[in-house]
């Protein structure tokens, strides 16, 4: 999934996060009623980056 830099798919991706990334999400938004997490990647490649991700894709 992407990183991004806003709650769309119309933001700028700031990587992509491969299956078993660790991703924190600390908040929620609901822009067009789809779920968006921002949050910090814990593990993998973009370790460290802080962004939103679609929280459908989130597995909680």
């Amino acid at each position: 999934m992407n990183l991004r830099t806003g709650p769309s798919t119309g933001y700028t991706s700031l990587g992509i996060l491969a299956k078993g990334t660790t991703f924190t999400h600390y908040c929620l938004a609901y822009p067009k009623g789809t779920n968006w997490a921002w949050g910090k990647v814990t593990s993998g490649a973009n370790k460290g980056k802080t962004g939103w991700v679609a929280y459908s894709y989130l597995n909680l």
